[in-house]
């Protein structure tokens, strides 16, 4: 019994040495890993955004086949879509995750909330991909629809 104590006291120390300095690296980076994010979602948002900068981009989540759908929606100011970016998804490789193309991004530039945003209907789903392209049709609506345009 001596022996198994002994055991399980060396690894209780390489455990807790383990988690100290895992906390202590965590510590030093988080900051950075933060800043980076930042300097991302900016770089993102000029992504989206018309070249004269006005509007709004709107960060909205969806649920696709894979997981969760991250994305950015850049709304001018007469609630057009300006443009889509993906910033994060987990949809089946070769078949889902093409909706990150530019190609299929592209069909929302020009939409507003009074169109359908229907795969097979007014945007042209990934083959095999519909839930996929489903998700990104509801995301782009999420974000017409909280965005406020100045009626004109």
């Amino acid at each position: 019994m001596g022996k198994m104590l002994k055991m399980g006291f060396i690894l209780a120390v390489f455990c807790i040495v383990a988690a100290g300095g895992l906390a202590y690296v965590y510590m030093f980076t988080q900051p950075k890993i933060e800043l980076n994010s930042r300097l991302a979602l900016a770089n993102s948002k000029k992504e989206v955004l018309p070249a004269s900068g006005k509007g709004k981009a709107i960060q909205v989540s969806t649920r696709g086949y894979g997981g969760p759908i991250d994305m950015l929606v850049g709304i001018d100011e007469q609630g057009k879509v300006s443009g889509v970016k993906i910033l994060n998804q987990r949809e089946t490789p070769g078949l889902g995750a093409g909706i990150s193309k530019p190609a299929f991004l592209k069909q929302f530039i020009g939409k507003t909330k009074n169109d359908p945003l229907v795969p097979k209907n007014d945007i042209d789903a990934i083959t095999g991909a519909t839930i996929s392209s489903r998700a990104v049709c509801l995301g782009v609506k999420n974000a017409l629809e909280r965005s406020k345009p100045r009626d004109n």
